[in-house]
């Protein structure tokens, strides 16, 4: 049981970034850039793909299992830093995103189950993290 719910909660937290990452990818990073230029980062356009592919891949990685622990740490960063920064004003808006981290840091703490890729050890460097 624990196995499947490991997978199903991968699921529910990576599913909406692969989603998201597409989007960005796909032409949705024009929203995504006149916000950027307002914070005044440089290359705004590279810099919204480049938001795009961590949001796909991270997404990815949590869902298949490999490797979810460093993918999950990651996004769970990732969420409160871009809503503190995307939703000022938006008090539910940002509490979503830290609600999202703490399913991160519980999938990264409890690890993804023998469901995921490699069985949720994955070999090598990535299995130590």
């Amino acid at each position: 049981m624990d196995n499947v719910a490991f997978f199903v909660a991968g699921l529910f937290l990576g599913v909406p970034f692969i989603i998201w990452g597409y989007l960005k990818l796909r032409g949705g990073e024009a929203k995504l850039v006149p916000f950027l230029v307002a914070l005044g980062l440089p290359d705004a356009t590279v810099l919204a793909y480049l938001v795009g592919l961590c949001e796909f891949v991270g997404g990815l990685a949590v869902v298949i299992g490999y490797p979810a622990r460093l993918a999950a740490i990651l996004l769970g960063l990732w969420c409160p830093v871009t809503g503190s920064q995307a939703h000022i004003g938006d008090t539910n808006a940002l509490m979503s995103h830290v609600t999202m981290a703490g399913g991160f840091f519980l999938l990264a703490i409890a690890a993804t189950g023998t469901l995921a890729l490699f069985g949720g050890v994955p070999p090598g460097h990535f299995g130590d993290i």
